[in-house]
Parts: structure tokens; C-alpha cells; sequence
């Protein structure tokens, strides 16, 4: 019975994710955007991928609660725009969130931001700007 298994769980998932990407006359559409840009000089091959991710960093225990994600293959040379959407009805004006990147090539990761750029709240915009570093390897 593994598929009510997976269904379970990708009910609980895809509320998480961009569901608001094409009607933006929706109420409850936000966006955040920006750009991703790495230094590193990193071969990037046609099943490259370039994940953001928005996330609720409030909780004590330190793991992050996904709002919002965007992918794209072949991200391309630096920098690159993104565009996460967002569901506006899940952002509280009391929390801390943040957008994070990596880049991940042959299922690992290549590239990664270090730091999430604080974004949406405490005075915070919905633009971010993050710079990637390359991850283990040479």
C-alpha cells in the first residue's frame, strides 16, 4: 500500500509549494524575486538544476518550514533570475522567513547559498539577491 502512502504525503507537501504561479489577479498570490549568482567556477551540465527555496525560519528548533520553492533546469551562467510564489494567507507579519538556493547537478549539490537573505517581514522586501559558493570537491 505504498501509493496512499505517497499521496498522504503529497498532500501535506504541495500546499507548501508554488501553487499560484500563473493567476497573479489571485489575492492570495505573493512573489518573491531576485537573482542567484555564484564567483565559482563550477561546469554545469544540461541536467543542472537550480532550486530557491522560501522558508519560515522561526521555530526554535532551527528547521525551516518550506513556503514557497522554484526550480529550474539548466540554470545557465551566472547570475539568474527566479521568481517564488507564495501563498499570502500562510505569512504571518510576526515570523522571520528567508531564501535559500542550491545548485544541484547529478543529484548532488554543487552549489549552495550559506546564508538565507531575510525577506517579507520586519521591514524586510520581497526582493533577495543571493550569492552561491561551491560545495565540497576541489
Amino acid at each position: 500500500m505504498k501509493f496512499p502512502a505517497f499521496a498522504l504525503a503529497a498532500s501535506l507537501f504541495l500546499p507548501a509549494c508554488s501553487l499560484f504561479h500563473s493567476d497573479e489577479t489571485n489575492p492570495h498570490f505573493g512573489k518573491v524575486t531576485g537573482t542567484v549568482s555564484w564567483r565559482d567556477r563550477v561546469e554545469l551540465n544540461p541536467n543542472a538544476e537550480l532550486i530557491v527555496s522560501l522558508e519560515d525560519v522561526t521555530r526554535q528548533d532551527g528547521r525551516p518550514v518550506l513556503v514557497g520553492m522554484a526550480e529550474d533546469t539548466w540554470p545557465g551562467s551566472s547570475p539568474v533570475s527566479f521568481e517564488v510564489s507564495f501563498d499570502r494567507r500562510v505569512v504571518a507579519e510576526d515570523r522571520h522567513y528567508r531564501v535559500r538556493a542550491v545548485v544541484k547537478q547529478d543529484g548532488e549539490t554543487v552549489l549552495a547559498s550559506r546564508h538565507g537573505v531575510p525577506v517579507l517581514t520586519f521591514g524586510h522586501s520581497d526582493r533577495a539577491d543571493l550569492e552561491l559558493h561551491r560545495v565540497g570537491g576541489p
